[in-house]
């Protein structure tokens, strides 16, 4: 077996990939070793093998960004697993890629982790700003511990939310920087634990430097060396997040550049038409009932699918994201414990649930087994655009004024994968002749412990179905 030595990122491991399939190399023969680890390589991945006997395989591009999401996942067998399903996928093992397979199973489990977290990267890093014109740049400084590789993911989106605003984001595993122009990942090599130890004292290590001065002069001054490459203060593993800060990036932004955008109607654009290829064939049109339907796998696990309920004329739609386990049982949408919260909301805004056409994206309820429970499993695109059939069917017959989509997953439905909820909160968003109104989901303040947090969850929620009213009626 080679060990073979490679940077840590998406770009090295590729090359190295391309190489070795073109050699014929199989997974088996490889032990990856990410560059900076304490295992000594036999060979880099420059050197590994010889001259190759095979072409370049053509891999979908759909592939391929799986693959790059699922790097991102912080794993000693991250890049063992990426070969041997890239590896299966070019021998014609088609199945490697199903849910029901262990490499597909595990790849699908770190794709959904990467863009949970980055989900949550985005919408709950907080920010400290500070007063440019008497403690120079950055404005703002901001401070994560995320688990996993997401700061190259997630800094495209932060520079497009923060507009001409300087900045910087830090974490353990390095730092982005905007200077209002151009933006920067610098990623630096990690010192050892007792370095680290005698260059900060303890007593800046508690999680308090959002008013910590010694603590924020560290981070100042690594700004100011990373951009003068200058030696690096301290390392950066040993910095932590502060429980607390401002307001959110996405607020941010929305105050600065996009003054009375709470008040007005934005748009988004089209998504792109579905590129079908031999990872998503066309999906089979339904010939019977919403019962019968088999367009995705989920039917297999579910008791029954959860249609629509409401009047038929009702003038606002609400949309979730699929039915839990007590709407599984009992198969009327929204009678669990978001439900319950969902009417504590609807109160909140003087609307009636029977006056509301309640429905979910997708109609199967997709679970999985943790400590003998089921817990809930955010569903795939794939599985949203097999049930988008039976949405665009209600959407038709009811057709409402005012569609409230509750969720990522609710929003991405009715406007396209590329789209992200914590950048249109507040807003109205107009799209292909609907009026959409995003708000988060009720479970998504049933899962945050933290009391004020879900407080303001809960008071956004209320405030979207509000705003969702006032159009109804016929307001702005």
């Amino acid at each position: 077996m080679k060990r073979l030595l490679i940077e840590p990122s998406f770009a090295a491991w590729r090359r190295a990939a391309r190489a070795l399939l073109r050699q014929g190399v199989e997974p088996s023969q490889i032990e990856w070793v990410e560059s900076g680890s304490n295992a000594e390589p036999t060979c880099t991945a420059a050197g590994s093998g010889d001259t190759g006997t095979y072409a370049a395989p053509a891999i979908p591009r759909e592939l391929l960004s799986w693959l790059k999401t699922a790097a991102c996942f912080r794993a000693p067998d991250r890049w063992s697993l990426l070969y041997r399903v890239l590896w299966r996928w070019t021998r014609g093992e088609r199945t490697v890629l199903d849910l029901g397979d262990p490499d597909g199973s595990l790849l699908d489990q770190r794709i959904r982790a990467i863009e949970h977290e980055t989900e949550d990267l985005l919408t709950l890093t907080r920010f400290r700003r500070r007063d440019p014109s008497t403690m120079g740049l950055p404005e703002f400084v901001g401070w994560y511990e995320p688990r996993h590789d997401l700061l190259e993911r997630a800094a495209v989106r932060f520079a497009a939310r923060m507009g001409d605003s300087t900045w910087m984001l830090a974490t353990p595993h390095g730092a982005v920087f905007w200077n209002g122009m151009l933006l920067r990942i610098d990623q630096p090599a990690m010192e050892e634990p007792e370095q680290a130890a005698e260059a900060l004292p303890a007593s800046a290590m508690t999680g308090e430097a959002i008013t910590s001065t010694p603590t924020e002069a560290l981070w100042l001054a690594y700004y100011a060396s990373a951009f003068n490459g200058a030696p690096l203060p301290v390392p950066l593993r040993y910095w932590r997040m502060p429980p607390a800060g401002p307001p959110l990036p996405a607020r941010l932004a929305r105050e600065r550049s996009r003054l009375g955008a709470q008040n007005a109607t934005v748009t988004v654009p089209h998504a792109p038409p579905v590129e079908y290829s031999a990872v998503t064939p066309p999906l089979i049109e339904p010939t019977g009932p919403l019962a019968t339907c088999r367009r995705c796998a989920l039917w297999r696990n579910a008791k029954q699918a959860v249609a629509g309920a409401g009047p038929a004329t009702a003038a606002i739609m609400v949309v979730g994201e699929q039915p839990g386990e007590h709407e599984n049982q009992h198969g009327e949408p929204f009678t669990g414990p978001a439900g319950q919260l969902l009417d504590v909301v609807l109160a909140r805004a003087g609307l009636k649930r029977e006056a509301l056409y309640l429905t979910y994206t997708v109609k199967h309820y997709k679970w999985e087994t943790l400590d003998h429970q089921r817990v809930h499993r955010t569903p795939a695109w794939r599985e949203v655009e097999a049930c988008q059939y039976w949405l665009e069917k209600e959407l038709t017959r009811i057709a409402p004024r005012v569609v409230v989509t509750l969720g990522a997953t609710a929003l991405k439905a009715l406007t396209g994968a590329h789209v992200n909820l914590s950048e249109y909160l507040g807003q109205t968003i107009a799209h292909e002749g609907r009026l959409i109104v995003p708000a988060w989901h009720p479970s998504y303040a049933l899962r945050t412990v933290d009391a004020r947090l879900r407080d303001d969850i809960v008071a956004t929620i209320a405030a979207a179905f509000g705003r969702a009213a006032a159009l109804a009626a016929g307001g702005t």
